[in-house]
């Protein structure tokens, strides 16, 4: 077999690939015994059909064309290696005439990864806070714990700011036009009166009140809140008080101490410095996290590649068909009609899709850029410790975690790429400059980020 390179348009490669007759013919004759012994001809007994028969049933171009193919997979690694391609598809076949007897020759048309131009890693800076742990901010979190830890006792009195008022709340909708629609069965539930997610229309109603007390409350929901059918919409909550509890937060002693940090302690003063520690660990993990996507960006953007117009139509493709096919499972609609009940029209939409497939391709290309600069592999062994890790901190058996992403391929290949994307943002940044500073450039200082 022979090949040669016919030439190249940004990343579409075409090859002459050249086979001996001898060798075709051998290929030739192995397609025409697994036909023959597949066949059902009437007339004829399976492996003893002429040819003439078969090339009559099956067209000879068709099983000259199926001899050819079933010997591309060791022409494409030929091809590979003789011109070093990084193939990104399977590659169409042009065949030339096929006379048998006499040399068969073909033209692979192949798309390979496009070049991508990464800029010099010394160049780029990125400002990493030095971190620490005010005595206020381990005040709260504290706090916090307590709060988490808190049990609760009833009380025989009205419902105080800071109580738990367990209730049975019946959801209406309240129309534009003074009708109303009740949309929930009579439902119970507990409020902490202290947490700050709590609505303050609710707060207000519940306070000052005590068992069996009846009260409503109503207010406007957002029009981006996360359930669609009250998005927007005015709201009326009929309760009625079944209880209220007073929190009774646990004293700062070692029983309190070891269930917060898992780990026996005895004094306060321990307790102070071990969460102080972790929480400075947390701040620490964040700001390099932070950075670390911080410079991908910057590399991102220096690099120079142009996004082939067949890998983006892919994509493309393939994110519509994807989001298509999550409204379907959500609402139990088209994408068309999904888009008829909002303000963006079809083009529109496409438009943004186009965009999102256009960033998603250069963000992979250009890691996949960086990972061949770098070596970058994930082993058995990186995806082994990841999941033990997650077992762990997940609080599960490893054994069930491990069947979780063994099972599903899907699984197994998102934690591979979260794997290699956090050892490419490692690598970038062992290789950029990074400056320590008290404070961003020209931005205002950043809180701590735990709170």
């Amino acid at each position: 077999m022979r090949t040669e390179l016919l030439g190249q348009e940004k990343n579409i490669v075409r090859v002459k690939v050249e086979f001996d007759a001898a060798e075709f013919m051998t290929n030739l004759n192995d397609v025409l015994r697994n036909i023959t012994q597949k066949a059902n001809i009437p007339g004829f007994r399976k492996g003893r059909i002429p040819r003439k028969i078969l090339e009559m049933r099956f067209g000879r171009s068709n099983i000259h064309k199926e001899a050819l193919e079933q010997m591309l997979p060791e022409a494409l690694k030929q091809v590979t290696d003789d011109y070093d391609l990084d193939i990104m598809d399977a590659p169409s076949l042009k065949i030339d005439d096929i006379h048998e007897g006499e040399p068969v020759t073909c033209e692979l048309v192949i798309e390979v990864r496009p070049e991508v131009e990464l800029p010099e890693f010394g160049d780029i800076e990125v400002e990493k806070l030095r971190q620490e742990v005010k005595d206020e901010t381990l005040d709260s979190m504290i706090a916090e714990f307590r709060k988490q830890f808190a049990t609760s006792i009833p009380v025989d009195r009205a419902a105080g700011e800071a109580d738990v008022v367990s209730g049975t709340f019946v959801t209406r909708v309240l129309n534009p036009d003074g009708g109303e629609e009740t949309v929930s069965e009579p439902s119970a539930s507990e409020i902490d009166l202290g947490e700050p997610g709590v609505r303050p229309e609710v707060r207000d109603a519940l306070i000052g009140k005590s068992k069996g007390d009846e009260v409503n409350t109503e207010f406007d929901v957002e029009a981006g809140y996360r359930d669609a059918y009250f998005a927007g919409k005015r709201i009326r909550y009929d309760i009625k008080v079944d209880g209220v509890s007073e929190k009774i937060l646990p004293d700062m002693g070692p029983e309190f101490f070891t269930k917060v940090m898992s780990v026996d302690i005895d004094t306060e003063a321990d307790f102070r410095q071990e969460m102080k520690k972790r929480l400075l660990e947390h701040y620490e993990n964040e700001e390099t996290e932070r950075i670390g996507e911080e410079a991908i960006a910057v590399v991102m953007e220096r690099s120079r590649l142009d996004v082939p117009d067949s890998l983006l139509e892919r994509q493309f493709a393939y994110i519509k068909e994807q989001e298509a096919a999550e409204v379907k499972q959500r609402y139990n609609v088209s994408m068309e009609d999904y888009l008829s009940k909002s303000s963006i029209s079809m083009p529109q939409y496409e438009q943004v899709v186009r965009e999102k497939a256009d960033a998603t391709l250069r963000q992979t290309l250009v890691m996949d850029e960086i990972g061949k600069k770098f070596g970058v592999e994930v082993t058995r062994e990186d995806m082994e410790a990841e999941i033990s890790r997650l077992a762990a901190l997940r609080g599960v058996e490893r054994a069930r975690m491990r069947a979780h992403y063994y099972k599903n391929e899907a699984h197994m290949s998102q934690l591979a790429n979260s794997l290699r994307y956090d050892k490419i943002c490692k690598l970038v940044l062992e290789n950029v400059n990074v400056k320590h500073v008290d404070k961003l450039s020209g931005k205002e200082p950043v809180a701590e980020s735990a709170e």
